[in-house]
């Protein structure tokens, strides 16, 4: 098969622009940061423009640490210039409990698509609703709350640019804008949604296994990506980097899954990258395939668009002479966190992994590895085509 590669930088700063047909996960973390509320005065505001609207009938957020915690308040705003505006739209009292998304109730708060809001974290004082300020805060009672880096001014689900999205910090003097993207979510009546599920950015081990003429124990990774409409790419992206000094490429395998037999088959394969010219920092790359080369258009249906090498092997640390894919999760305790995902819902898309070649496949449905079909353009109506669903024995992630 002939192909055609492109390499991007070091993307720190760039999102790939995906358009009407490109399809995959776009959102990414390079790491979590972790940012205590422990000041009476100290606050943190969740900026962001609402898609659709919405009765707000709960909110979460991720608490990385709680020591001996006081109360907390969640406050709703909507937005000036910038900024909350001077009187919330609701207040809400909550305790927060260490390592995982904490969720309050909202009173049915009406939402509207497009306009901006702002979801405020700060010390309840009077430990919700006393006449006397009773709370205690400070380096022995506190919490702290998560975001991730780099700022992405993006929705999870789908890629769609929110320009007003960021996390703001309020020091008892003024607010200033962290280049940090907000943890949250938001649930609506009628299972409405928005947010950032995405609390655990991670990568994922391509590598042989010490037997480079044995390809049967390989472990392959990569992305279970379900169109909604039959599309016809001109290739693809991924988010790679290697570790130590693989010795021979990185190869590509497109297989079709076959639901009623409970087994996927390779439809076509090439070689994505030569050793030297992946770094050991993550990069976009860009595979674009010869349209003579490609055998079938992809169906409105799951693909496996999986990565293997013939080089290194297993390591107690993930592997050693190997390449490894960006991915990305939610962890413990988000309510329906697969809504807020890629394409919000698990069976469309999830990473997944081979450990003998190819043979089998485990599905991470809480988990997106980064990989993009490119494609020319759609018309409208494939948005609102149905995806094919999975048939249950496929739900439990693993062949039989």
């Amino acid at each position: 098969m002939t192909f055609r590669f492109l390499a991007f930088g070091l993307l720190l700063f760039f999102l790939p622009q995906a358009s009407l047909a490109d399809y995959g996960p776009t959102f990414f973390a390079d790491k979590r940061v972790s940012l205590p509320l422990d000041g009476p005065t100290q606050k943190l505001s969740i900026r962001f423009t609402c898609r659709e609207d919405m009765g707000l009938i709960g909110a979460s957020i991720f608490c990385e640490k709680s020591v001996q915690s006081p109360s907390y308040l969640g406050e709703l705003y909507p937005d000036e210039k910038g900024k909350p505006a001077s009187r919330p739209l609701e207040t809400v009292s909550f305790v927060p409990r260490s390592g995982g998304w904490v969720t309050f109730p909202m009173n049915n708060i009406s939402l509207h698509e497009g306009r901006v809001y702002h979801l405020v974290l700060t010390w309840d004082a009077f430990r919700g609703g006393n006449h006397h300020k009773v709370g205690k805060i400070g380096p022995g009672n506190f919490a702290s709350f998560s975001a991730t880096s780099p700022l992405m001014k993006s929705h999870p689900r789908d890629g769609a640019k929110d320009a007003a999205a960021a996390l703001l910090s309020f020091d008892g003097k003024g607010w200033t804008e962290l280049a940090l993207q907000p943890l949250y979510a938001l649930h609506g009546l009628g299972g409405k949604s928005q947010g950032n599920p995405y609390d655990d950015p991670g990568e994922r081990a391509i590598h042989g296994n010490g037997t480079p003429k044995e390809p049967s124990d390989d472990t392959l990774q990569g992305e279970a990506l379900h169109p909604h409409a039959g599309m016809n790419p001109k290739g693809m992206m991924v988010r790679v980097r290697k570790k130590g000094n693989p010795t021979v490429p990185l190869r590509y395998e497109v297989h079709a899954i076959q639901y009623m037999e409970g087994k996927a088959s390779r439809v076509f394969s090439g070689t994505a990258l030569r050793p030297d010219q992946v770094s050991s920092s993550f990069q976009w790359f860009t595979v674009l395939f010869d349209r003579k080369d490609q055998p079938q258009p992809f169906p409105p249906e799951c693909r496996y668009i999986a990565f293997r090498t013939d080089s290194g092997k297993a390591s107690a640390d993930s592997c050693e002479d190997c390449y490894l894919i960006s991915d990305i999760g939610s962890t413990n305790g988000l309510p329906g966190a697969d809504l807020f995902t890629f394409d919000g819902g698990a069976h469309l898309s999830r990473a997944a992994t081979s450990m003998d070649g190819g043979k089998t496949w485990s599905d991470d449905f809480m988990r997106d590895a980064h990989v993009i079909l490119l494609g020319s353009h759609l018309p409208p109506e494939a948005k609102d085509v149905p995806a094919i669903p999975t048939p249950l024995p496929w739900s439990k992630g693993l062949f039989p």
